[in-house]
């Protein structure tokens, strides 16, 4: 199912005329929920209504629709809530060849919340703080020396949130990079889990503030390392174009900020290795908040040496203001961008709320079903 083709026809028997293939006409026509159901009665799969819906996510994001690729979705739903984003998550990890329970509710929720990795550090850095305050009075709880470990593990690690925009591997001095960071989360998760166990049991106030506090940090850090490991996941190399790609959120820790950087660049199809992208033939995407213009998303279309830029801003109250900012700004822009050996060619700006999310960028849709996919019919 999806757009095809019918190159000719051969009419061959007793009196059939010695002519040669004549080209039928084909008539495309939007593609029904009646073609979606006959398809899956074809390939063996109840025509359900929870089915068809399946079929559609999976159509949208360009899967073939076989009975192996339904199958393999299908099964990796079994247990879950078969919620949308679940939906979604599966069939992205099935375009990635992972089959993971764990994966598929890590992406799950990823898709559902879009969470923000700074926000969350921040959360971290609060249970962390509240747990210090826990450890202080917690005399007789615990072991005076694990105490004092402890307390200079917390100091550490807000220490090293605290300096994340300076150290990043994309803001700062690049001695902070993405494996780093997990492995502190990883690691001070690790340890706080061993704590707990070190914990006098008692019903005391103290006691079960600091079980409480231990239990609501490690809460955190394991949000935490789930938004990583969605970013890992959906870094993951696609078996097609359209999910081959790397992702990663920048923590944007700045007084005020509600959302991180978030960058998305398309890798090169036909290479060998998952890293690769070619230089010269991709898109950037770059979304990020801004403090006057809203949310914005820059598109970043580079073919060969030139550049073609789409900024994308999620409020038609911002558009005005923010076509006046970029038309005036554009020269010094066109000036940096030459100085890298990239000539700009032009850019526009939109206004499309929708577009201004980075979900479709993530897990790319056709426009528009009917409009797409296509079903072609012979004239007779």
């Amino acid at each position: 199912v999806g757009p095809s083709g019918v190159t000719g026809t051969t009419v061959t028997g007793p009196g059939a005329p010695a002519s040669p293939a004549q080209t039928a006409p084909a008539i495309a026509r939007a593609l029904t929920e009646a073609d979606l159901k006959n398809h899956l009665v074809k390939i063996q799969i109840p025509d359900t209504t929870a089915n068809v819906k399946l079929a559609s996510i999976m159509l949208k994001y360009g899967m073939e629709l076989s009975r192996g690729n339904f199958v393999n979705v299908l099964t990796m739903l079994e247990g879950t809530d078969k919620s949308m984003s679940t939906q979604e998550a599966a069939v992205l990890l099935s375009m990635k060849n992972i089959d993971s329970p764990k994966a598929l509710d890590v992406l799950s929720n990823f898709i559902a919340q879009n969470p923000q990795l700074s926000a969350q550090l921040a959360n971290v850095q609060q249970a962390m703080a509240n747990l210090g305050t826990a450890l202080g009075i917690s005399q007789g709880l615990m072991d005076a020396n694990l105490v004092g470990q402890l307390g200079a593990l917390l100091t550490q690690f807000d220490s090293m949130v605290q300096d994340l925009g300076r150290k990043s591997q994309f803001t700062g001095d690049n001695s902070l990079g993405f494996k780093d960071l997990m492995n502190s989360l990883r690691g001070m998760k690790a340890i706080l889990e061993g704590a707990q166990g070190q914990v006098k049991s008692g019903d005391s106030a103290e006691s079960q503030m600091l079980q409480s506090s231990l239990m609501q940090t490690l809460r955190q850090l394991s949000s935490a390392m789930d938004n990583m490991i969605a970013q890992a996941i959906l870094s993951q190399k696609g078996k097609s174009e359209e999910v081959n790609y790397l992702y990663e959120q920048i923590p944007n820790l700045s007084e005020g900020s509600k959302r991180d950087l978030e960058i998305v660049i398309k890798r090169d199809s036909n290479k060998e290795s998952k890293d690769l992208v070619d230089r010269e033939n991709t898109n950037v995407i770059i979304s990020l908040g801004t403090e006057n213009l809203g949310k914005m998303v820059c598109n970043i279309i580079i073919k060969g040496k030139r550049v073609y830029l789409v900024f994308v801003f999620d409020s038609k109250d911002y558009g005005d203001d923010a076509r006046a900012i970029i038309s005036k700004e554009f020269a010094a822009l066109q000036k940096k961008m030459t100085e890298k050996n990239f000539v700009v060619s032009g850019y526009q700006v939109k206004v499309d709320p929708a577009m201004c999310s980075i979900k479709p960028y993530l897990i790319p849709l056709l426009p528009r079903l009917e409009e797409q996919l296509k079903k072609i019919d012979l004239e007779a």
